[in-house]
């Protein structure tokens, strides 16, 4: 047999190979992208299902407790102790979601009801079924000037792909944005690294930094599973929610007309 010969039989194994590894992985791995990148498109649901602990109304924070500096951390235990102490009265305080406002980031990605991801070569669109809210993740982007950019519920991110997981950096969220009613500072930056860990499982590991309030980064994981479930509209009828003077909240079925 001629080198040629040789040499092009050669390439047919490879490229049948290559073939064959492409499909596994694909199995392994889920469906990918035009360009080869992990697809993430999809409805998809936390998971486990228990994730929320034993009481759903209050789960508790995914990375443990907070590293807050003083006096947040003073500060913050005697919001707790307020919280809990209106929760056993019956007169709740009022949070965001009482208020009929966004979760913002990085509650969004907390999926209390499903989220759907769509995705493409420059964009990543997170559509959240609760309050139906929007989230936007520029893929291939540098962060612009702090001053080019309005705080924001979500604040502004951008993506980068390191292998298969995506890279996301997130800031300028508004310091009135609260997870699990922790304060914060403008400075604030959230790092994600978004990775299927099987074809059917999505996975979310979250650093969050900000040197003004926590003594150190605070990380913790959001898993998801994909789910055939189509995400609805989520409309807050916040005319039924009467806040008063001191923020607490009660459910009113009538027009106020005072």
């Amino acid at each position: 047999m001629k080198i040629w010969q040789v040499s092009f039989l050669s390439l047919v194994l490879l490229t049948a190979a290559c073939g064959g590894l492409s499909k596994d992985q694909a199995d392994r791995d889920g469906p990918r992208t035009s360009d080869g990148r992990p697809d993430f498109s999809g409805t998809w649901q936390r998971y486990p299902d228990d994730w929320y602990g034993t009481d759903p109304d209050h789960p508790p924070p995914p990375g443990g407790p907070f590293p807050l500096k003083e006096p947040f951390a003073g500060q913050y235990a005697t919001l707790l102790n307020r919280l809990h102490a209106a929760d056993v009265a019956g007169t709740p305080i009022a949070n965001s979601s009482t208020k009929c406002l966004p979760e913002g980031m990085p509650s969004i990605m907390g999926a209390i009801y499903p989220i759907e991801i769509m995705q493409d070569a420059k964009r990543l669109v997170v559509l959240a079924e609760f309050l139906s809210q929007t989230r936007r993740v520029h893929i291939g982007e540098k962060m612009p000037p702090a001053d080019d950019t309005e705080p924001s519920y979500n604040g502004y991110s951008v993506a980068r792909w390191d292998g298969d997981t995506l890279v996301i950096e997130t800031s300028r969220v508004r310091p009135d944005v609260l997870f699990f009613n922790v304060p914060h500072s403008i400075n604030m930056k959230i790092t994600e690294r978004l990775r299927r860990s099987s074809p059917t499982l999505l996975e979310n590991k979250v650093m969050i930094e900000d040197p003004e309030y926590l003594s150190r980064p605070y990380s913790f994981t959001f898993q998801y599973k994909k789910t055939d479930y189509k995400i609805g509209e989520f409309v807050c009828e916040n005319n039924q929610t009467k806040v008063d003077a001191e923020g607490k909240a009660s459910l009113q079925l009538q027009p106020d007309t005072k």
